[in-house]
């Protein structure tokens, strides 16, 4: 196999190794979960990197029976991960069956899971329990980790280096071992800390906000690294761009962007607490609902780039698309989509219950939702580009790439 690549290379130069590139690239994404946690990366920036479907049909695939504030997680093979108000955590099949039956816990489940590497999946209770679970179904850990009965109230993060992260109403940060279920370490903040953990870019360091006001970052052996230097008052799980800045919305009316060493950039007051956590887009740009009715753009400045009345609260926290389009649910049960441009509507489609979960947006172009009955839907059809162009533009080039070796290994003619 090595000669064969070293001919394939000798002959090609960089066509063969581009070509090489793309196909790593399509196995790595095909093997990995399709939305592994909320807002779909421990950055928690909502970006999906495929084009979700512009003109799309909806399909009720389950009914939990019970309320649900949990954001869905989409496995490798489509299968959603979800737990419930009735105690139990889901695997719902692609076809919209149990993929096992339902994981009984002790404790009601309001906080989003998350999906490892190697499939397994990861959720907490209001009891304080951390549960693993394998693909099957069946416990990955002999128990769950617990040290303790505070709630866990936000979502679950694996981080890039596998671990397993999460905070707690009791004030501390654990990190678990993904294999074993053993700590790794905690760290006290203070406070409760009920919005989750979110990531800077390389993994270096987790941040964590505290109903004491303030946000805190950890560094990745636990140690504190720096409590910010301006109250933050947080409503809701923080993102972070891709340059490291840190942005959070706070029940003073403020979305706060705080700097990678604590200080503040800026704030952007609105009219209304913020209501979901941002979507921060590849260019820097935030959208976030409000209170006060309004869905906004921000541009990396902080200033705004334009405002969308919505008519109704917000909760849903907005995920965008590779094309730059905003999804998110209302209070009223539709899911809506945006041009973030411009703040043109995209379309709309009437779901069930009021929505205040976070979508999920599937390999495929499929976003995926709960409604606050614990009803889920599927909403599928065409994106644009189709996802089988992609096969098509790699068949072209192996096409080209064959012709271009044929060619070489002609014979020249003599003159």
């Amino acid at each position: 196999m090595r000669n064969l690549f070293r001919a394939f290379r000798a002959r090609l130069g960089g066509t063969a190794l581009a070509l090489l590139a793309v196909m790593i690239t399509v196995s790595n994404a095909s093997s990995a979960p399709q939305w592994a946690m909320f807002r779909g990366d421990a950055q928690r920036t909502g970006r999906a990197n495929t084009y979700c479907t512009y003109d799309p049909t909806v399909e009720l695939v389950f009914r939990t029976g019970s309320g649900c504030s949990a954001s869905p997680v989409v496995a490798e093979d489509a299968t959603t991960y979800y737990g419930a108000y009735d105690r139990c955590f889901y695997g719902i099949g692609a076809g919209g069956s149990l993929a096992w039956p339902r994981f009984a816990t002790s404790d009601i489940i309001v906080s989003s899971s998350a999906i490892g590497a190697d499939g397994s999946v990861y959720f907490g209770t209001t009891g304080g329990a951390l549960y693993a679970l394998n693909p099957d179904g069946t416990a990955k850990w002999p128990a769950p980790f617990r040290p303790g009965s505070q709630a866990i109230s936000g979502a679950i993060a694996v981080l890039r280096d596998g671990s397993v992260c999460y905070s707690s109403d009791s004030g501390y940060v654990y990190s678990v071992n993904p294999a074993t279920g053993q700590l790794r370490w905690s760290r006290y903040v203070g406070g409760q800390l009920k919005h989750g953990v979110s990531s800077s870019p390389n993994g270096s360091v987790v941040y964590t906000t505290s109903s004491d006001g303030y946000l805190y970052a950890i560094n990745a052996d636990g140690s504190l690294r720096w409590k910010s230097a301006v109250a933050v008052n947080a409503s809701n799980t923080c993102a972070v761009g891709d340059d490291g800045t840190i942005f959070v919305g706070g029940t003073d009316c403020n979305l706060y962007a705080i700097n990678p060493n604590g200080s503040r950039k800026w704030a952007r007051r609105v009219y209304g607490k913020i209501t979901t956590a941002a979507a921060v887009a590849r260019d820097g740009s935030v959208y976030f609902g409000s209170a006060d009715l309004n869905f906004y753009a921000v541009n990396p400045d902080g200033t705004v780039k334009w405002v969308y009345w919505a008519r109704e609260t917000i909760y849903s926290a907005p995920v965008i698309d590779a094309e730059g389009t905003l999804i998110f649910g209302t209070t009223g049960g539709n899911l809506r989509a945006f041009n973030s441009t411009n703040g043109a509507p995209v379309w709309t489609r009437a779901l069930g219950a009021g929505i205040y979960s976070s979508p999920a947006v599937g390999r495929d172009g499929s976003i995926y939702v709960l409604d606050s009955a614990g009803a889920l839907y599927r909403l599928s059809g065409p994106a644009n580009p189709e996802p089988s162009a992609f096969a098509v533009i790699v068949a072209g080039m192996m096409c080209v790439s064959a012709t271009a070796l044929r060619r070489r290994a002609r014979p020249e003619r003599r003159r």
